[in-house]
């Protein structure tokens, strides 16, 4: 009985040790994080994601961003701002955002854009969703981003 007693304790302690390290871990990355609501992009930058917003994503997902396309012979795209755009991506991080625009936007044309371009456009979607601006622009940078999470 005593040596079952210390197998399951040699077990236990490496355990308890993870369990209290990644708790650590997990409290420090929560307090690391950021929101969207917390100004994490320029005016200036949003400015530069509406021009290149408009052109390769206005055709598809609306001069209003609200998923109506410009063009009658488009079909609808979903919104890429408001509340809509929010719930969809709520409790996600703005690198799950960005790479998803870099791997598949636009739709014709994958890879078109530039990291620094999708940063600006990821400012204008979240300027026209109603989000302050900041004094630092919004980086490409993925562990970055990886650190703003989406909000409704």
């Amino acid at each position: 009985m005593v040596l079952i007693a210390r197998e399951l304790l040699r077990f236990l302690l490496p355990v308890a040790a993870l369990s209290a390290a990644l708790g650590a871990f997990a409290q420090d990355a929560a307090s690391n994080s950021r929101s969207i609501r917390d100004g994490v992009f320029t005016s200036a930058q949003a400015e530069r994601g509406q021009t290149a917003y408009t052109g390769p994503c206005d055709r598809c997902h609306g001069y209003k961003l609200d998923g109506a396309p410009d063009d009658p012979d488009m079909l609808p795209a979903p919104p890429v701002a408001g509340p809509k755009f929010l719930r969809k991506w709520d409790g996600r991080t703005l690198a799950a955002l960005f790479d998803y625009l870099r791997a598949t936007m636009p739709s014709n044309n994958p890879g078109y854009l530039s990291d620094a371009e999708v940063a600006d456009l990821v400012a204008y979607m979240l300027s026209l969703s109603g989000l302050p601006s900041g004094a630092e622009p919004l980086r490409s940078d993925r562990a970055a981003l990886a650190r703003i999470v989406i909000e409704q």
